[in-house]
C-alpha cells in the first residue's frame, strides 16, 4: 500500500504527487493513507499528526477534482481529529502546538468545501469561524465573497478587512495585500470584488471606492519607486539601522 511501512515518507510522496498535479493518484493514495490511520483504535501523537495532515491533503484533492460533496464528510473528520490532536499535544507535548497549521486555515478549507458542495449556510459559518480564529484574514474573506456571492454581510466584512489589511506589497512582480500573520491575496482579485460590490449595489459604495483608490495609489507608488515594495518589511529593517552615527562625536 504505497510503502505504508514508512508513513512519513509516504506523506512526502503524496505531497509530491499533489504538487505535480497527479490528482487521481493522489486521491487514491490519500484515501488509503487516511483509512489506515483511522482504522487504528489507539493512535499515538505521531500517528495522529500523520492522520490530520493526510486529511487536509484529501480535502484539497477532493476540491481540486470537483468532488466537494465527498469532501464534506472528510472535512468534518478533519475537525474531529484535529481536536483530538490538540488534546494529545496539550497533555504530552505542548511545545508542538504552535507548530500546527493554524485552526483558521482548516475552517477556511471547510468554507471552500461546503461552498462548492452547495452548503451555503455551513460555508458561511466556517468562514466566520476562520475570521474569529484569525481576525483580518483577507484571503479567506475574499474567497467567502467569491464562493457565496451577493451576500451583503460578507461584503461588508470583506471591505472592513481590506481597509485594515495594511499597505500593498509587491512580491515577484505581483501586488498583494497581506495582513500580519495571514496569507496574501492578490490586489487584482480584491479590486475586482470591490468593483462588483459597487455595480451590484450589495456593498457600501463609498467604502468600496475608497479602498479601490487606496490600493490603486499604493500600487502606482510602488511602480514609480516612490514606495517600498514591502513597506512593512522596510519599516522593520529601518528599526535595525543605527539611529546615530557615533563617529560624529
Amino acid at each position: 500500500m504505497f510503502g505504508m511501512n514508512d508513513p512519513a515518507q509516504t506523506l512526502l510522496q503524496l505531497e509530491r504527487y499533489v504538487a505535480d498535479g497527479r490528482m487521481e493518484m493522489s486521491e487514491v493514495m490519500a484515501i488509503q493513507f487516511t483509512d489506515l490511520f483511522l482504522s487504528q483504535k489507539n493512535r499515538d501523537a505521531d500517528s495522529q499528526i500523520m492522520l490530520v495532515k493526510g486529511l487536509r491533503i484529501l480535502c484539497d484533492v477532493f476540491l481540486a477534482r470537483n468532488k466537494a460533496k465527498r469532501g464534506v464528510s472528510t472535512v468534518k473528520i478533519l475537525h474531529r481529529e484535529r481536536k483530538k490532536l490538540v488534546r494529545m499535544l496539550s497533555k504530552g507535548a505542548p511545545q508542538l502546538l504552535e507548530k500546527m497549521t493554524p485552526a483558521a486555515e482548516d475552517y477556511r478549507r471547510a468554507g471552500k468545501v461546503f461552498a462548492h458542495a452547495g452548503k451555503r449556510s455551513a460555508a458561511m459559518k466556517a468562514f466566520t469561524l476562520c475570521e474569529k480564529k484569525s481576525p483580518g484574514h483577507v484571503a479567506a474573506a475574499l474567497e467567502a465573497c467569491q464562493l457565496i456571492p451577493d451576500q451583503k454581510k460578507l461584503i461588508q466584512r470583506f471591505v472592513n478587512i481590506v481597509a485594515s489589511s495594511g499597505p500593498v506589497i509587491m512580491y515577484e512582480g505581483v501586488f498583494y495585500l497581506q495582513p500580519n500573520d495571514s496569507p496574501m491575496a492578490k490586489t487584482e482579485d480584491i479590486m475586482e470584488m470591490l468593483h462588483a460590490a459597487i455595480e451590484k449595489q450589495i456593498g457600501p459604495a463609498d467604502a468600496c471606492q475608497k479602498q479601490i483608490e487606496r490600493i490603486s495609489a499604493e500600487r502606482l507608488a510602488i511602480e514609480r519607486g516612490d514606495a517600498a515594495a514591502n513597506a512593512r518589511l522596510q519599516a522593520a529593517m529601518d528599526l535595525l539601522k543605527p539611529q546615530h552615527d557615533y563617529y560624529e562625536y
